[in-house]
């Protein structure tokens, strides 16, 4: 179930894509609010931390390792946090927020990516092989959030703050959300997120469909 509202809500967002902050939409309709593709995205993002949760709390049980089961839930509360920075930065148009955000994601990943270390020294067979696995997808995560996303960001919230940007109220902001859209198809305006919109709702998906397939026992 997880899965797939994930899954749905990254076709949802994969055929109407958004910019947050820029308010930039492909396609100018209601349905491509940033407010309302946010909350879409909130509920998903959630639901794929959860199933991060599930993946490492199962490898623990399988290698009867209690303390990492308990361990695991500390990935989703990562996550969860992760949203509200996300949303001040959406309401505010602040990409400070946007970079702690990507930020919060990353620590969620390299503790992720430690558990499942701790469990592919102690196991074997398909669980070793996914714990190494999922330990390699996890660094190279937070190799790219560190090296591209947060960047980015912080050259955006360092733009803005040379050119005098004003920061909305939450309520201002929200409206805004709601309401303003900016439609543009040109490359130029969408190549940099493209880097993180491509692997999100390509690889992002197919690792939530895989996860729901782990065995149980």
């Amino acid at each position: 179930m997880l899965s797939g509202v994930y899954v749905m809500v990254c076709a949802y967002r994969s055929v109407l894509p958004r910019v947050d902050l820029e308010r930039l939409v492909v396609v100018d309709t209601r349905w491509s609010s940033i407010f309302l593709g946010r909350a879409a995205a909130t509920v998903a993002e959630i639901c794929f931390a959860i199933q991060l949760g599930l993946l490492v709390h199962q490898l623990g049980v399988l290698t009867h390792m209690p303390w990492v089961q308990v361990a695991a839930w500390a990935i989703p509360v990562f996550m969860v946090v992760a949203q509200g920075f996300c949303w001040h930065s959406v309401l505010t148009l602040n990409h400070i927020t946007q970079a702690v955000e990507s930020l919060l994601w990353a620590a969620g990943f390299a503790w992720m990516a430690a558990l499942l270390a701790v469990i592919a020294f102690d196991s074997s067979g398909w669980v070793h092989s996914l714990a190494v696995f999922g330990v390699l997808c996890s660094v190279a995560f937070v190799a790219y959030v560190l090296g591209v996303d947060v960047p980015m960001y912080w050259r955006r919230y360092r733009h803005g703050r040379q050119h005098g940007q004003a920061y909305m109220r939450l309520d201002k902001g929200a409206h805004d959300a709601w309401h303003r859209r900016v439609r543009s198809g040109a490359w130029a305006e969408w190549k940099a997120d493209a880097l993180w919109l491509t692997p999100y709702f390509s690889f992002g998906v197919w690792a939530s469909i895989a996860m729901a397939f782990i065995p149980a026992t």
